[in-house]
């Protein structure tokens, strides 16, 4: 089961149709870059998993050997590059070496090795949900989902509720933003609580 928690601090970037946006800025509906074979593709922001633009917390701070650097919560999902191609895996678990997938400001797809992680802290806890479960923050391709290894389990365990988004709220119809964990999240994370700990799936 996804779990939600921490995420990405405020003034982390999101690139927009309309332009370069801070994640606190982001609206529903806004169509948002990712990458889809490693080429960027555009997908649509439904609603928040977290939103907590006043809450403050401790985030990896993930440098790269230019100069780039993403700021994220140890148990978020973000993709490297292995033999088999990218596969995700939890921030808290990313070392020294791993390289990451970052696509520059002129369009171009790099690998960046990473060569420094910290922690700070900073205010502001945001997780967007995407249609694709993924994004580029930053610059650095990263899932939308945390406390959870398996990105495919929990970009489909958000099925029904991109569904629901999608028959709810279609193009232009604006919603209601609420702060805290999303409801459907956070029935996911008591389920998981109630079962017999071999069936955690991670």
């Amino acid at each position: 089961m996804v779990c939600l928690c921490i995420c990405l601090p405020g003034g982390t970037t999101i690139t927009t149709k309309l332009g370069v946006k801070n994640i606190e800025d982001l609206r529903p509906l806004d169509k948002v870059l990712t990458l889809h074979n490693s080429k960027p593709k555009w997908t649509t922001f439904y609603t928040w998993g977290h939103y907590e633009k006043d809450g403050i917390a401790n985030f990896l701070v993930i440098k790269t050997c230019n100069g780039n650097e993403l700021s994220i919560s140890s148990e978020h999902l973000l993709f490297v590059v292995g033999e088999k191609g990218k596969v995700a895996k939890k921030a808290g678990n990313i070392c020294p070496g791993d390289k990451l997938l970052h696509f520059d400001e002129n369009g171009a797809l790099e690998v960046l090795p990473v060569t420094e992680i910290q922690t700070e802290q900073f205010a502001g806890i945001f997780a967007p949900f995407t249609m694709t479960g993924h994004f580029l923050a930053n610059g650095f391709l990263v899932a939308c989902y945390a406390n959870v290894d398996n990105f495919s389990l929990a970009h489909a365990a958000l099925t029904p509720l991109r569904a629901w988004h999608k028959a709810r709220y279609p193009s232009g119809k604006k919603q209601q933003q609420k702060e805290g964990i999303h409801e459907y999240a956070a029935h996911l994370m008591k389920i998981r609580n109630l079962l017999p700990e071999k069936l955690q799936f991670n």
